[in-house]
């Protein structure tokens, strides 16, 4: 009788979820007749993998950023322990250093040993003319975007983020690093930000108060040179040294760019962990090829291989399916303490890129991608009851902005929270 029981209530449930699930892709089903753009979803059971709902789940979308949950994935199977603010090799009283593709070095205030490490008045200081493996941009990126925050260039040796700061205020201009000051020109006849191809910046004479990053050009003898103002050291620039073996200095944890990636969706840190990963798994600062070493080891049995070419998501050309997505994110929750996995995602309506989205939705834990006329969420959904779901809902190609679509999908993840 007790089994029966037990038996009877588990039908109940099942037949209770099914009718959920079937409603709401009838919702979906209606919606798409009737709009003029391309949706797709799929919904995973987190606890068995089985699958509630798949509504063109199958079909590559644009995922904007959406593509740093695989380059958050790629880093936590690659790069292990701390960054490394740079490497270095001692001789004499020679002290070379050389970049390790550090995203946050003199961007933040957690380098201080890595800063009095190099300030030694015992060694005189080189830095390594050494080139990138890759473009200096992704492929697919706005070439006019060039002059914005959320673009820098990527680099071996990134110093403040690679871009300067430029506060203006009246007749008070304040230029960080101040080496640029020279090159900051308070004028209206400028629309753009910087120079195309010239580090010379513009900022409003008519434009009130502004406070603003823009990205600089980079290149290794700026790299010296920024080096030796900072340090109050000289700092001279060397050829290449194959035959050398550096040492890395680590100070800051690799956790800490994770969570600064995923919730403030930092597009310099994921492309700079992807110029990481390539160096680690195949000894190239190389994006494209650390993307095809994860592709073909850790991620070899995705639904549908990906076209991957980015760390961040901002290039066009990135095209991935709900699926993959969903198939990635239950993978995460596999291998990754739970309370760890969550801490990297933003929550609805608390935190990061949600804080204003999803408003009474905490039961949210996801990664939004955001490109023009294009929005997408990936993540963890947990249930009135108490189940943990896997869900990628994305959204191409419509018009106008994307608040109609996130009112559209709070009200979906309402239902999807309350019935299931």
């Amino acid at each position: 009788m007790k089994n029966s029981l037990i038996i009877g209530v588990l039908l109940i449930s099942l037949f209770m979820s099914c009718s959920a699930s079937k409603s709401l892709e009838k919702d979906l089903a209606e919606m798409n007749e009737s709009n003029s753009y391309f949706m797709g979803l799929s919904v995973v059971d987190a606890s068995n993998g089985r699958t509630i709902i798949d509504f063109q789940g199958n079909k590559y979308f644009t995922p904007a950023s959406n593509v740093k949950l695989f380059t958050l994935y790629a880093a936590l199977k690659t790069l292990k322990d701390s960054v490394p603010s740079f490497e270095y090799y001692k001789s004499g009283d020679s002290l070379i250093i050389r970049g390790a593709g550090d995203p946050t070095f003199l961007n933040d205030s957690l380098h201080v040993n890595s800063i009095d490490f190099l300030k030694n008045k015992d060694f005189k200081l080189y830095f390594l003319d050494r080139d990138l493996d890759d473009d200096v941009y992704g492929p697919g990126w706005s070439w006019d975007d060039y002059q914005y925050t959320y673009m820098p260039e990527k680099s071996l040796m990134p110093l403040y983020g690679n871009t300067i700061r430029i506060a203006h205020s009246q007749d008070n201009l304040q230029v960080f690093p101040s080496f640029f000051t020279n090159r900051v020109h308070i004028s209206d006849h400028h629309k753009k930000a910087r120079d195309l191809n010239e580090n010379n910046f513009y900022i409003s004479k008519s434009g009130g108060n502004s406070d603003k990053k823009v990205p600089f050009i980079t290149s290794n003898q700026l790299v010296a040179d920024l080096l030796s103002q900072e340090l109050d050291v000289k700092v001279t620039l060397v050829k290449e040294m194959s035959d050398r073996k550096f040492e890395a200095f680590k100070e800051v944890p690799y956790d800490s760019l994770y969570a600064k990636m995923m919730k403030e969706s930092d597009n310099f840190i994921a492309e700079q962990l992807m110029l990481q990963v390539g160096n680690r798994s195949v000894q190239q600062y190389s994006i494209p090829k650390g993307i095809n070493y994860i592709l073909d080891s850790c991620l070899a049995d995705l639904p549908q291989r990906p076209r991957w070419v980015d760390g961040s998501g901002l290039s066009r050309y990135n095209l991935f399916s709900p699926q993959s997505i969903v198939f990635l994110l239950q993978k995460m929750y596999a291998e990754i303490p739970n309370e760890k996995l969550m801490s990297y995602f933003p929550q609805g309506g608390i935190d990061g890129t949600l804080k204003n989205d999803y408003s009474e939705q905490e039961y949210i834990r996801a990664k939004s991608g955001t490109l023009s006329n294009n929005y997408s969420l990936s993540g963890y959904l947990t249930t009135k009851k108490g189940n943990l779901l896997v869900f990628s809902y994305m959204n191409n190609h419509y018009p106008g902005s994307s608040r109609e679509r996130k009112k559209e999908m709070a009200i979906f993840f309402r239902k999807l929270h309350e019935e299931y």
